[in-house]
Formats: structure tokens, C-alpha cells, sequence
């Protein structure tokens, strides 16, 4: 069968006779700027930025980028900030954007644009060519459907594609954990929208790995699968001790995965929210130095990549295009924090074709609160100077505790109002509309030297749309790659008095428990060195006892070294089909309500009682002093949730747990406490028990040990909920509910 294509004719107005075609998704800018596709920088009745077309064929949608004079579409506006006449029919207020159909017509003052597109002929499969089918004449060969005429075409090309390719279960063994020849799989550490990343062992070389599998359900895409593969081939290449190195890959029965280099640590995000959001630039300096070294070495490695047909050809340098803190990652090591860059998979090398997105809302590729405009306008085209833009945007962040420009969050709030989204439209409007603010507005003691770099790689501006004027324009505008940013910043921390000698310090002091985490006060050459704590070890596996189903990352630990046994108050807190929301949110959305919930930890009144804190992929571990501040922290989950969209299950326990050299818990009581919050009616063997069932989500269970650790008033809000049957467990476990 042929392929889809959408085509954009402009038949009157200033740029008559313009045509344009899309086989692939696009994005496509209409307006007075400079770096709009189509620029009519004269006409009167154009707003700089006027509509946002978005492609992805069949489908096509276009938005009002709340221009003056609005959009129309068939003779409706859609948005425009000037009152419409009387005889203007007027989109709903609110409603800026509206999906397109062949023969729709765009008009803008004097400019008229005519949509066709092109769908595969049922009768030409023989000879793949492609007809033109009008909306009407499929609407009345496939019937009304609610979903409307591109609704229907999606829903076919979805069953022909994913058809010819089941996808079984992931393979289990005893521990429940998936199965690769060669490796052993002991726990999920990190989930993303296209995978699990799980801990493993090489049972041929005996050493830690990470495996990143692919989910069963984005397998049954052939665009994921060449999307994974895509990331697997670039990675494989990529040989620089601050890069995450890929060892293996391949498919086993049903999995695609990869074997990756394992970085015990954590990633960049989690290190800034254990330490307030920030830190201070003498801790910052090796990792920014260590990350540009890593990114100047992708943005000139030789690369091999097939193109279409099976021909190989070789390029110069590859873009991250999705730099942001959970793609840097900290190692911890007896010598201090080694950083290392991860996810190359949406990077392209920038002298080929790339990887482009259907721009659905929370299906947008990457991060934009770390994105330059120029990766809107121009995403096809992105250079080097695009990753230096971001990671610059990181480098802010790490050390001001902000993002690098107002608007996102007033964003997002505004879509949980409304109960949706961010689309891309969105994120456009932001970003065109907040250039980034000075870093030292932000932050004040950042040195004179220092921010000037920062600042310069965070230029922005309208360049033009064609390529190579692009990327001339960025590169004078900014830093044209990795390598002369680090130069450029290398020479302003030295300027700051900040020696290699003193960078090298601060980052072996990084390596310690967040507690020993205060800054030396200032002093000077001669003075006599105070003695220094050896940093805490972190050892490659666990204690060989029970632990929770999930690794995830220590954020916070005061745990006493001194006894390795304790009585404790557990809580356990998961997000309902955390996977399932990742999936539907999209990961931008889903890191931002996982950062809400740790806020939320660390400001409530029971932190004064808190002893430990690790994450959990969809949720958390808490770990406190008396079950009051465990059961006050939850309850304020359940009264007052950090987003209406999110539902949780919580677990309260009360038990010994053994405390690891790192501060980390475990031990047969924590394992219980994961079982109890994942517990469900059929897992009851009460036989006697007549009460309600436990609800599915929004509620707190909790075991007789925590229960009768907390005042009368507070038990009897709990009701008894039966005797369970615990996986992994021989003896039954009673539990009491609170539900919302």
C-alpha cells in the first residue's frame, strides 16, 4: 500500500503559489518571525507568531498561537485576541485548535491555504501508488463512527500495522522478574515511557549491569521497535568514560533489550531534590566539566547509521536532543561522583534525516523546559548548539533551583485546571514568549565570569529557516558545541578562583551521606586542612535478605549506623498503574508529580521524625520514628493529593529492619510492607469476614504491629478489613483501611 502524505498549497495572499509536502510527522509555523516556514514579515493582518501546523499524516491539526486577528478554518476563528465581527462564526472561547480534512481551507488576512491528503488506494497495493480520497466519499464507505473520518483511518492503520506482530507477557521466573539468557534480572530501578530498566548480573563476568527492556505493549509499534533499535545503534558506538557505555543487545522470545554499563548512584534529579533543589557552584563544577566532556566527544564521534534501503552511511557528531537532569547520572565511588550522560534515544546525527514525534498531547519527544526555541521551528535541523542550549539549561538549574525561564509552571497549573495536557502548541507559546532570565537574577552570588558563559549559551533568537543560515546564525549566537562551551567555562571557574584542586574536592565530598553534604566555609592556602570523613561505601549488591521489589534511589538517610538493627515506622506509597499513567502523561508530566510528592515529604510537619527516604519508580519508601508522623504524612496524601488526576495506595507498618552501610533499609518487614500496600481482596482467607471490600486506590492500609502504635482517636478511623495471605509469606497478615 502507498504511503500517507499531506499537502499544504498556498493559493492566494503574499506567498502565492508555495507548496509544501509531509510523508513524516512536522511541525510547521506560520507568522511574521523570522524563523516561521512560511514569513510574511509585512503583513499587517499576520501576528509574529500566528499558527502552529502540526503533521503527522494522515493526521493534521493546526493551533492559534493567540493571535490578534485568529485563525480561520472553513470561515470559523479559531482564537484571535481582537473581538470578532458580527458576522464572524466563532470557535467556542478556549478552543484554539481544530484537526484538519482534505480540502480544508486555512486563511489568514489575505492568504489562503488549501489542506490534501493523500491516502492509500484499497485497489493499488500491486503497484504502492498513492490516490487522493475525498473526506466525504471515505465517510460514506465506512460509516458515521464517533471518532469521525481520521479517526476511523487511524484506527485501521493501527490494526494493520500492530496486527502482523503479537507481543506475549514479559517471561517470568521464581523472583519474578524477566528473563534474558546470560544475565540475571534482581529489581526495577527506573521505568520510561518506552521501557524498564532493571539491575542485573553478567553471570559471565560476574559484575553488575543495567538491562533496559522494552515494554510489551510499545513492541507491538514498529516505530518503537526501530526507535529502541535506533537508540541501541548509536549508543553501541559511543565509547567516553562520561557516557553510559552499552555492552549487548538483542531479542529474547518476545524482549528487546540492551545491557548497559551500571552507575550506582543516582541520576541528576534525584541528587538536586535530596539537596533542596540546588547546589552550590564549587559542588556544580566537576559535574558540569564532566558532562561537557562527555557531550564534546558526541558532538564529534564518527558515527555508522543505515539509511533507507539497508545503505550505511558514516557522519560526524550526533545531537542528545534530550539532555535534562534524569539523563545525567552520578556514580558514587570511593574517589568521589563520576558523571555520565544517558538515553541517546531520540539523538540524530545532525547532518542526516532524524527521528521526528507525533505531537499528541503527553506524547511530546524530550523535555522542553530545557529546549531553545529553535528546537520548535527548526527540530529537523538541530545542531550542536541546540544541546548546548539545554544542558546550559541544567547547569541553571543545578544552581538556582529554577528553571531557566518563567511560564511552565503557570503552564501547568493552568492544564490541571482544565484537566488536560500540554501539547506542543503549548509549550511553543512558553518558550517564543519567555526568553531565558540573566542567571544571576536568580541567583546573585554566582560569579561575574561564570554567569557571562551560562548566559551566552542560553542566547536565543529568530534565525531563519533554512538550514545552513540556521545553524550559522546559532553558532555565532552561541557556543557552537560542547567542546568550546567546556573551554569557555573551564577559564571562567578558574577566573572565580575556582582551582581544579578545589573542583576535585568538592566532588569527592559529593560521594558522602546528603547529612555531611554542608560547604566549607572559606579559607585560604595557608591555612591548616580539617580532617575529612572517608565517604560512605555503596556496595554493588544488597544484603542478602528480603528487599523491596524496586531499588530505586536513597534520597535522604539518617539511619544510626551504629545499630544495623532498628524498630521502625514504614510507608510505602505507589502511584495506581504508575506504568500505565507514565505511559498516558507522558514523562515530563509524571517527573514533575513525582518531584511534588518528595516536596511534599520533605515541608510536611512529620519530616521532624523522618530517619529515611528512597524512591521507588512510581512512589516512595518512608521511613520515620513514630507511626503519628507516618500515618499524619499519608493522610495528607489522601485528604489533599498533589495532582487530581493521580490515585495512591499506601501501606503503614510497623517492624525491624536492617540498616545497610549506606543508610539504606531492608530486611523481611520492609518486603512486607511492599506486599501490604499492593494487597487485594483476592488474596483475603478470612472466611468469616462480611465487611466492605478494600477499594482498589486512594486508600491507607495497615497492619496490627503500626496500628496499635497510634492514639485511640486514630485507630478508630481504621476499620478491620479481614486476614490476607501475603505472596512470599507463610503466615497471614491482619489488616485495617482507611480509605478517602
Amino acid at each position: 500500500m502507498g504511503e500517507m502524505r499531506i499537502e499544504i498549497s498556498i493559493i492566494a495572499g503574499p506567498a502565492k503559489g508555495q507548496h509544501f509536502i509531509f510523508e513524516k510527522p512536522d511541525r510547521f509555523l506560520f507568522g511574521r518571525a523570522l524563523d516561521a516556514r512560511v514569513s510574511l514579515p509585512n503583513d499587517p493582518y499576520v501576528s509574529r507568531q500566528h499558527f502552529l501546523l502540526e503533521v503527522s499524516p494522515p493526521e493534521c491539526k493546526v493551533t492559534d498561537l493567540n493571535s490578534k486577528n485568529g485563525t480561520f478554518v472553513n470561515g470559523v476563528r479559531y482564537g484571535g485576541r481582537k473581538p470578532a465581527g458580527k458576522d464572524v462564526k466563532q470557535a467556542p472561547p478556549g478552543v484554539h485548535d481544530v484537526a484538519l480534512r482534505d480540502g480544508d481551507k486555512i486563511t489568514v488576512g489575505d492568504t489562503e491555504m488549501l489542506v490534501m491528503i493523500a491516502l492509500p488506494s484499497p485497489s493499488d497495493d500491486r503497484d504502492r501508488t498513492v490516490s487522493f480520497v475525498s473526506s466525504a466519499k471515505v465517510e460514506q464507505e465506512q460509516g458515521a463512527n464517533p471518532l469521525g473520518m481520521l479517526g476511523q483511518l487511524l484506527q485501521n492503520a493501527a490494526k494493520k500495522k500492530h496486527v502482523e506482530s503479537p507481543i506475549a507477557p514479559l517471561p517470568k521466573v521464581d523472583n519474578g522478574m524477566p528473563q534474558i539468557p546470560g544475565y540475571r534480572i534482581e529489581r526495577m530501578i527506573d521505568r520510561g515511557g518506552m521501557g524498564m530498566v532493571y539491575k542485573g548480573t553478567d553471570l559471565r563476568q560476574d559484575k553488575p549491569v543495567a538491562i533496559k527492556i522494552m515494554l510489551p505493549q510499545m513492541a507491538t509499534n514498529p516505530d518503537n521497535i526501530k526507535s529502541f533499535q535506533r537508540e541501541i545503534d548509536v549508543t553501541r558506538q559511543l565509547k567516553h568514560q562520561n557516557i553510559v557505555e552499552l555492552f549487548d543487545h538483542g531479542k529474547s522470545e518476545s524482549l528487546f533489550y540492551f545491557v548497559l554499563e551500571y552507575v550506582n548512584g543516582m541520576n541528576l534529579y534525584q541528587f538536586l531534590m535530596s539537596r533542596n533543589g540546588k547546589i552550590p557552584l564549587e559542588s556544580a563544577a566537576s559535574i558540569m566539566l564532566d558532562t561537557l566532556d562527555g557531550l564534546a566527544y558526541a558532538h564529534y564521534v564518527t558515527i555508522v547509521s543505515e539509511i533507507a534501503g539497508g545503505v550505511s552511511q558514516t557522519y560526524t557528531g550526533i545531537v542528545h536532543r534530550d539532555l535534562k537532569p534524569q539523563n545525567i547520572l552520578l556514580g558514587f565511588t570511593p574517589k568521589g561522583v563520576e558523571t555520565k550522560i544517558s538515553d541517546f534515544g531520540i539523538s540524530k546525527s545532525f547532518e542526516s534525516a532524524g527521528f521526528t514525534n507525533i505531537t499528541k498531547p503527553g506524547e511530546v519527544l524530550g523535555t522542553p523546559m530545557y529546549w531553545p526555541r529553535e528546537q520548535i521551528t527548526h527540530y529537523k535541523y538541530l545542531n550542536p548548539a541546540t544541546d548546548v542550549f539545554s544542558i546550559a539549561a541544567v547547569f541553571y538549574e543545578m544552581l538556582t533551583g529554577k528553571w531557566v525561564r518563567d511560564g511552565f509552571e503557570s503552564l501547568f497549573e493552568r492544564c490541571k485546571r482544565q484537566k488536560r495536557l500540554a501539547a506542543i502548541s503549548d509549550y511553543m507559546t512558553v518558550i517564543i514568549g519567555n526568553p531565558a532570565i540573566p542567571i544571576q537574577q536568580r541567583n546573585p552570588e554566582i560569579p561575574d565570569p561564570v554567569a557571562a558563559v551560562i548566559d551566552r549559551a542560553l542566547k536565543e533568537a529568530e534565525v531563519p529557516y533554512d538550514e545552513r543560515k540556521m545553524r550559522e546564525a546559532l553558532s555565532e549566537l552561541r557556543y557552537p558545541d560542547a567542546k568550546a562551551f567546556r573551554e569557555a567555562l573551564a577559564q571562567a571557574l578558574e577566573a572565580s578562583g575556582l582551582s581544579e584542586r578545589r573542583i576535585r574536592d568538592a566532588q569527592q565530598r559529593m560521594s558522602r551521606n546528603p547529612e555531611e553534604q554542608e560547604e566549607p566555609e572559606e579559607v585560604s592556602q595557608d591555612a591548616p586542612k580539617q580532617e575529612e570523613k572517608p565517604p560512605i561505601p555503596r556496595p554493588d549488591t544488597p544484603i542478602n535478605e528480603a528487599a523491596p521489589p524496586s531499588e530505586g534511589s536513597i534520597f535522604y538517610s539518617i539511619m544510626p549506623l551504629e545499630s544495623d538493627r532498628k524498630d521502625i515506622a514504614l510507608l510505602v506509597l505507589d502511584l495506581e498503574g504508575s506504568s500505565e499513567y507514565l505511559r498516558e502523561v507522558g514523562d515530563t508530566y509524571f517527573s514533575n508529580t513525582v518531584g511534588k510528592m518528595y516536596n511534599r515529604v520533605k515541608k510536611h510537619e512529620a519530616a521532624k521524625d523522618l530517619l529515611f527516604l528512597k524512591s521507588t519508580g512510581g512512589g516512595f519508601l518512608a521511613v520515620f520514628t513514630t507511626a503519628a508522623s507516618a500515618l499524619a504524612l499519608a493522610k495528607s496524601f489522601l485528604d489533599s493529593p498533589v495532582r487530581a488526576d493521580i490515585h495512591v495506595r499506601m501501606a503503614l507498618h510497623w517492624g525491624l529492619a536492617k540498616v545497610a552501610p549506606d543508610g539504606d533499609v531492608l530486611g523481611v518487614e520492609v518486603h512486607r510492607a511492599f506486599r501490604i500496600q499492593n494487597v487485594q481482596m483476592p488474596e483475603q482467607v478470612d472466611d468469616a469476614y462480611d465487611g466492605a471490600p478494600i477499594p482498589f486506590s486512594d486508600r491507607i492500609v495497615i497492619t496490627a504491629d503500626c496500628l496499635q502504635r497510634l492514639e485511640k482517636p486514630e485507630q478508630a478511623k481504621f476499620r478491620h478489613a479481614g486476614r490476607y495471605k501475603l505472596k512470599g509469606f507463610e503466615e497471614t497478615s491482619d489488616i485495617w483501611v482507611l480509605q478517602k
